[in-house]
């Protein structure tokens, strides 16, 4: 599961990394576009630099990431993959890219007009809670499967 998982992280860095950057490059080489520069940094430093950083920490500490969220163990055959592993990879994985898209959003609302934005801090607590409690997702997971399982 631990493989799995690295390739997991590595393609979510890949695409925290890509993304803004894509979405941005045509107000970036539109016509005009250096007047307004300085009007946007602030937005554009949220948008792109925090996900593009983020990209990079992932890729180069995905297998220490992976060994985390499946505690570490050494042997594993790559056909069995269990469904709690892929619960925990997954919810590991959707809180980073929650966490990393609303801290960007969160930044460029406060920088650019000073409000703060509750519904995304609201969403950056819980995409948190995802990325510490992985773990706890699986035995979670666990629980809901094997539940009345008796009847």
């Amino acid at each position: 599961m631990t493989p799995f998982s690295v390739l997991l992280i590595r393609v979510l860095a890949i695409y925290l990394a890509l993304n803004p950057l894509i979405s941005v490059s045509p107000m970036l080489f539109s016509p005009g576009s250096d007047t307004s520069i300085n009007e946007w940094l602030p937005v554009l430093i949220a948008w792109v630099l925090i996900p593009m950083v983020t990209g990079v920490v992932l890729w180069f500490s995905a297998r220490a990431l992976a060994n985390k969220i499946h505690g570490g163990s050494a042997a594993e055959s790559s056909v069995n993959i269990r469904e709690a592993g892929l619960v925990r990879a997954g919810s590991f994985l959707i809180g980073v890219y929650l966490f990393v898209q609303h801290l960007g959003i969160t930044i460029s609302q406060w920088a650019w007009s000073g409000i703060i934005a509750y519904g995304s801090l609201f969403v950056i607590v819980i995409s948190l809670g995802l990325i510490v409690g992985a773990n706890s997702m699986g035995k979670l997971y666990k629980k809901v499967k094997y539940a009345g399982g008796g009847l």
